[in-house]
């Protein structure tokens, strides 16, 4: 049963928290954003269905099509790191590596995401 509450939040959910703060990406405003529940949690996605995929999104399909719990995700705004080929590819697995390390949990519970411009590398 569905039980709507008129100020929830990601943190309203028994076992999730969440912060964000400004990295750098963009000049003021909050750009980095992480989620993390406490328990292993079923994660799903809806990703595109282009060819040119970014380097995120082909990260954490593998995750979820692998059937994986996820204690994690780890999202950014203002770079895309799409189009960015194999670099941008090592890029998203170092972040998602040393999120993991610092959460103390598995790499592959850690999904990241990323929106923004598109050609540039994320600055690791």
């Amino acid at each position: 049963m569905w039980e709507y509450l008129d100020n929830g939040s990601v943190t309203s959910v028994k076992g999730f928290q969440a912060a964000g703060l400004n990295c750098g990406l963009k000049k003021v405003k909050k750009d980095l954003a992480l989620i993390v529940s406490t328990y292993p949690a079923t994660a799903a996605g809806t990703f595109t269905l282009n060819k040119a995929q970014a380097a995120p999104v082909i990260l954490c399909k593998r995750i979820i099509d692998e059937g994986k719990k996820v204690k994690a995700i780890l999202i950014n705004s203002g770079n895309a790191n799409a189009c960015t080929g194999v670099n941008g590819f090592n890029d998203a697995v170092e972040v998602q590596k040393y999120c993991a390390d610092k959460l103390n949990i598995a790499q592959n519970e850690v999904l990241v995401s990323s929106t923004g411009v598109i050609g540039e590398r994320l600055k690791v």
